[in-house]
């Protein structure tokens, strides 16, 4: 069952205007300041709402989840006070603890995505800032909203050039589509491992290719968030001519990584993630700075480990 939500007009605004009139909300989520935030924002596009919140619209029939989040990690309501220099805005109102470009940069893609009646399924979770909330409803109660999807992309990650392979430590694309995704955007946006986490993650069992792409900010949930504006209108600009006909589907829904496997804390179950033995090189390299704090609070010191390995015949050598 789902209910249409009732539109609201409000005055025309160009695009940047509009992205700067949306990051002026605080909107931790279930808030009414979220609630403000949709029905100005949202209600006018003519979205649908599930029963837990989440508005969705289709347009066209292309196999194609766009995703992004209403809420922020604003731990409080009310506007805040945004400076702009140049393409970049920040927010130095002290009362604020982060800009929330996380995720009002993927919302406001999305929007114009759909007024440019670009084809594909568009989903604005609710929660995700709590714990993926809206998407994981959806993964379980709802998987019959994303019959026909093969490709689910978020617009929820730091960064410039990021197209994200793996989050929560295991895989959600394959590297074939997130080539070719890149390859569509044409902005050299490269491979990323090292995503954590985003709606899309919950519906890797569901979708077969599922990945998350950079939207240009920066020092998310803290005060020195910052949003790269221009960076944001190319990005626009490519998916606004992207054909996702052009994807490669490779991955098939619930597949693993060869290299990652789930483990479950007998106490808690919380999940964690298991490397083989054949890939610990891939995982100090995925996690340099947890392996380092690990080998000194277990008082292991470089030189013991470079003493080992010259002992076993192999050489530690600058880089």
């Amino acid at each position: 069952m789902t209910r249409a939500v009732q539109a609201t007009t409000f005055p025309k605004q160009t695009a940047r205007d509009e992205l700067l009139s949306m990051l002026a909300f605080r909107r931790p989520a279930w808030t009414n300041d979220e609630n403000a935030f949709i029905s100005r924002f949202l209600h006018p596009l003519g979205l649908t709402s599930d029963e837990y919140g989440n508005l969705f619209i289709r347009i066209g029939d292309a196999p194609v989840l766009w995703s992004c989040h209403t809420d922020t990690a604003h731990c409080q309501c009310g506007k805040q006070t945004l400076v702009v220099k140049g393409g970049v805005v920040t927010t130095d109102d002290k009362s604020s603890d982060c800009l929330g470009a996380d995720c009002t940069a993927g919302v406001w893609l999305m929007v114009q995505m759909i007024r440019a009646g670009r084809p594909g399924l568009y989903i604005f979770h609710r929660a995700e800032e709590i714990g993926g909330k809206g998407s994981e409803y959806i993964s379980t109660q709802r998987p019959d909203l994303l019959k026909g999807i093969d490709y689910a992309i978020a617009f929820d990650r730091r960064g410039r050039q990021s197209v994200i392979t793996h989050q929560w430590g295991g895989r959600c694309c394959s590297d074939a589509f997130a080539i070719s995704l890149a390859a569509a955007l044409d902005m050299q946006h490269k491979l990323d491992d090292s995503g954590t986490f985003t709606d899309t993650a919950n519906y890797t069992d569901l979708i077969g290719e599922c990945s998350n792409v950079s939207v240009g900010y920066f020092n998310e949930h803290s005060k020195k968030e910052a949003l790269d504006m221009d960076y944001l209108d190319l990005l626009l600009a490519a998916l606004l001519k992207l054909d996702s006909s052009e994807f490669i589907y490779e991955r098939k829904p619930g597949e693993d990584d060869e290299d990652y496997s789930w483990l479950y804390d007998d106490a808690d179950q919380e999940p964690y993630v298991q490397y083989t033995s054949k890939s610990m090189a891939r995982f100090v390299e995925d996690h340099p700075d947890e392996v380092a704090d690990w080998l000194e609070n277990n008082g292991v010191s470089i030189g013991e480990i470079v003493a080992d390995i010259n002992m076993r015949g192999g050489v530690v050598r600058k880089r």
